[in-house]
């Protein structure tokens, strides 16, 4: 009778102690990018930053406004689609009187940057709809001249791909 309370008493105290692990947030890190799960596409996905600066032709944005589910890395002002569907993008900028600024694309598994959309010249702004695919990449370059501040760029999915 002994051995029975004691089983049962250890199988009582091992259901307490097995409960599962908390939900995790659902978002992966690698390094400094975020990796979707089908959680956080069921959900936002936005971003709008300010401020850029040239980077060998890129822009990268010092200030985020909004950086809502995933796909949006500060550091290089990139987008990377994790979550496919109909997207948003628009930029803006002015400076020289031969500023030229260009949303481009790179294609998942695409070596090469190709323009979507331009302002210019001495700059303007810019909206487009776009059909992006997981692993699409979007980000604003300067294609000639100089900018001065006000440099704004934003993109939100519309409608998820179904």
């Amino acid at each position: 009778m002994l051995v029975w309370l004691v089983v049962l008493g250890l199988i009582a105290y091992l259901g307490e102690a097995a409960q599962p692990d908390p939900p995790a947030s659902g978002i992966t890190t690698v390094g400094s990018l975020r990796i979707a799960t089908a959680e956080d596409c069921a959900g936002v996905v936005a971003f709008s930053a300010t401020s850029g600066t040239n980077n060998d032709a890129r822009l990268i944005f010092s200030e985020t406004l909004v950086n809502k589910g995933v796909g949006y890395v500060a550091e290089t002002g990139i987008f990377t689609t994790h979550c496919p569907g109909l997207y948003q993008f628009s930029f803006a900028g002015y400076g020289s009187s031969d500023l030229k600024l260009t949303l481009k694309r790179k294609a998942n598994k695409s070596d090469s940057w190709r323009p979507i959309v331009s302002a210019g010249p001495g700059g303007g702004a810019n909206i487009v709809l776009f059909d992006a695919e997981i692993g699409d990449q979007f980000a604003v370059f300067v294609d000639a001249g100089k900018t001065t501040e006000g440099l704004t760029y934003t993109g939100f999915r519309v409608a998820k791909k179904l």
